[in-house]
């Protein structure tokens, strides 16, 4: 089973914003489509879409179990009182009224009517450069929401205009290849809307490179190789003068470098503002949460290790690990961003790619290239040519060396789903699972709501 090591690995994130933008008051009601009358309004309105991002519900504390914990690098021991709800997911035993996955739905949805709600009123917004980039940023983060949707529950409603709550009840489950179409859609129709980069005040909103990004993430999700090979390829050729590899995994996560060269989307947080939600110290700090052999998997000129590895706690909770920054007990919070897309994601995405396409067996391969590029920075030993024989191989590297590049960044449960190892690699750590474990149930309470069930089945292994 999973070692239990007492570490606070996402101690140094906070549930606010940071960002000017951010600091706008939000129009956070889903049924405000009408209130909508300039400029103004769009962008505060585009500030509660962020806004979902950094909540409880969603990247401020619940995806962490919903994509981490549940994954075979971390583990959550607390089976007690509300603490159980995470538990449960953490050990598949998490039922359709777990509150957990509950509330993500919901906080996820409410992002997705929010974005409905620029887009139908965007016409608001008489700037034409301004309404290029609120309306690519919408469909951005409408698509990041449905990705989600999709990857965590599979089939789901398809819903892209703006609806009452008694017009949501009659939208049944959408199949997982229409609910992909419309991501791909609204990133491709974002990529072209949205600039490649902004000023200080606007660091945090979605550019173009982060679309295509998440797209070819998308692509690479539903094993569309050549399509996702071309896209990175594309994105490496056309924004390496802009974004790159920091010179050390450390200078990514600074909290002084923070919105670096690497970091193509973020979801911000500053510990000085007040807003939704907790610390993570108070989440994690009693919880045993690093497996034992992804610590034993890093080589021992490997930096990255340092990175994951549980220091010491002061008395105020300050946390020497992956994500860190001074407590501020005034806010009870920390202030470090959370990478969603970095660019070290895009060279290992291509490198998967193009092995998928056709392995090559030589030091010319950009495969290779872009692998050993990952394991240079880490000073890690790179791979030979000798060392990856076959397809099989080199797909077996890539997926660890995502393990060792991202732990605790949300992406390793996702991973394994999509390259079908997760029985293979939950069973490591003590877990038998199916592919019903794949998903998670639908929560009742929206099961409950629908006007016609048949359209609205559970999830198997749910009912």
């Amino acid at each position: 089973m999973k070692i239990k090591y007492y570490i606070v690995a996402f101690a140094s994130l906070l549930l606010t914003g940071c960002s000017d933008f951010l600091d706008l008051t939000p129009i956070s009601e889903a049924s405000s489509v009408n209130y909508y009358k300039n400029t103004s309004d769009i962008n505060s309105a585009l500030s509660a879409c962020y806004g979902s991002l950094q909540g409880t519900y969603q990247y401020g504390e619940y995806f962490i179990s919903l994509m981490e914990l549940r994954s075979d690098n971390v583990e959550d021991i607390n089976p007690g009182g509300a603490a159980g709800m995470f538990y449960f997911i953490d050990n598949f035993t998490a039922t359709s009224g777990n509150n957990v996955v509950r509330y993500a739905w919901k906080e996820l949805y409410n992002q997705i009517y929010r974005c409905n709600n620029v887009l139908a009123s965007i016409d608001v917004v008489t700037d034409a450069v301004l309404k290029k980039q609120y309306e690519g940023e919408a469909l951005f983060l409408r698509a990041l929401a449905y990705f989600n949707i999709v990857r965590l529950w599979g089939a789901a409603p398809l819903i892209l205009k703006p609806v009452t709550a008694i017009e949501a009840k009659g939208y049944g489950r959408s199949s997982v290849a229409d609910v992909y179409r419309a991501i791909e859609e609204d990133l491709e129709a974002a990529s072209g809307m949205l600039t490649s980069a902004y000023d200080d005040d606007n660091l945090g909103r979605a550019t173009s490179v982060a679309a295509k990004a998440l797209l070819a993430k998308a692509y690479l999700t539903q094993q569309k190789w050549s399509a996702a090979a071309t896209l990175l390829d594309n994105i490496v050729k056309d924004y390496s003068s802009k974004y790159g590899l920091q010179n050390t995994v450390a200078d990514v996560f600074d909290v002084n470098q923070e919105m670096n060269k690497e970091i193509l989307f973020a979801v911000r947080y500053s510990k000085s503002v007040l807003g939704e939600g907790h610390g993570y110290n108070d989440y994690f700090k009693d919880k045993s949460v690093i497996d034992s052999k992804l610590l034993a998997s890093y080589g021992n000129t490997d930096d990255r290790k340092a990175m994951i590895e549980y220091k010491k706690v002061d008395a105020n909770n300050n946390v020497i690990a992956k994500y860190y920054d001074t407590f501020d007990a005034t806010t009870a919070k920390v202030g470090f961003d959370l990478p969603l897309l970095r660019w070290a994601d895009v060279l290992l995405m291509c490198a998967e790619a193009h092995n998928e396409v056709a392995y090559e067996n030589s030091e010319s391969s950009k495969a290779l290239s872009y692998l050993n590029l990952i394991r240079k920075r880490a000073n890690a030993v790179e791979y030979k040519v000798t060392d990856l024989k076959d397809q099989s191989a080199f797909r077996k590297a890539v997926l660890e060396e995502r393990r060792l590049e991202f732990p605790f960044e949300l992406h390793r449960w996702f991973d394994l789903i999509r390259t079908d190892t997760a029985i293979e690699a939950m069973s490591k750590v003590g877990f038998t699972i199916t592919k019903n474990d794949y998903l998670y149930p639908i929560p009742k309470t929206e099961v409950d709501l629908i006007d016609n069930p048949e359209t609205f089945p559970q999830n198997p292994g749910y009912n």
